[in-house]
């Protein structure tokens, strides 16, 4: 038997404590001596955040290509519970850890990260980039999207098997590679995967209470075991919001503001230790 730090003997406690020192320390290497000391030291303890899950939680989801948190705090205002997430961009998952107490696992393509999803979650989420495949001459199948994000995506549902799927991608998926992107992600959620889903919809959110001209794609799907085979996405309402109905009353923490502009101002004054703490 290896020292009690062994990855392989700990795997559920070791990985995420590392990828959290990582990252706050990048030089820091990916060590079972390491993995011992944050467990040791109780190093991956949640934070006090100001978007903390439900106490009576109704749902589980996983929350994949995170950003910085819109899906989960969507679905956290629900009623679900987020069970597992991942992001690999830096300043996201900085954000992130912000909002929800927690850093993201990062590159989910690696297999040892896929190894961390939990079993009976009921929704995935995934805003996963959007990618051509390649597949002239070939059946656009589950099988010719190797080497794409969304591979990875079909793989955890294939083996998780999640109750529905809410996923999110810019408008010009559609026409994206001639259109072959979206009709190979269809064939597989629906013919290879067995899910039931309806022609995706591109709904702006300016439409829906938010500030903001964003236009996305959204694609939802239905396990068989739920029986739904009929969907209908949500009706524009009738009045647009503007800037100041969403404005804080109240300026937030300068802790959570990630302008480059104001450290620099803090670097001009002198604040060098306020800055390292940023």
């Amino acid at each position: 038997m290896n020292k009690a730090g062994d990855l392989k003997m700990r795997p559920k406690i070791s990985l995420k404590k590392i990828e959290s020192l990582q990252f706050e320390n990048p030089k820091i290497k990916n060590t079972n001596k390491v993995a011992e000391e944050a467990s040791q030291y109780g190093f991956f303890e949640k934070t006090e955040a100001p978007f903390p899950p439900p106490e009576n939680s109704k749902f589980k989801f996983i929350d994949l290509f995170a950003g910085i948190g819109g899906f989960r705090l969507a679905l956290q205002n629900l009623g679900g519970k987020c069970i597992f997430t991942s992001e690999w961009d830096k300043g996201a998952k900085q954000t992130y850890s912000a909002n929800f107490g927690e850093i993201p696992f990062g590159d989910i393509t690696k297999e040892e990260t896929k190894s961390y999803i939990p079993n009976g979650f009921d929704v995935l989420c995934a805003g996963f980039p959007c990618q051509a495949f390649s597949i002239a001459g070939k059946r656009g199948g589950f099988e010719d999207t190797r080497g794409t994000l969304f591979f990875d995506v079909a793989e955890i549902i294939k083996r998780k098997q999640p109750k529905a799927l809410f996923l999110e991608n810019v408008k010009g998926l559609r026409n994206h590679n001639q259109g072959k992107t979206l009709a190979t992600i269809l064939n597989v959620l629906r013919n290879d995967l067995g899910y039931f889903v309806p022609n995706p919809e591109v709904i702006n959110a300016r439409d829906f209470g938010v500030p903001q001209n964003r236009e996305r794609i959204y694609i939802v799907g239905f396990h068989k075991s739920t029986k739904i085979t009929e969907f209908n996405y949500p009706k524009a309402g009738k009045k647009n919001a503007i800037f100041s109905d969403v404005k804080e009353k109240k300026v937030p923490p300068t802790k959570y503001f990630l302008s480059t502009q104001y450290l620099q101002t803090l670097r001009n004054g002198g604040f060098k230790d306020e800055v390292q703490q940023r």
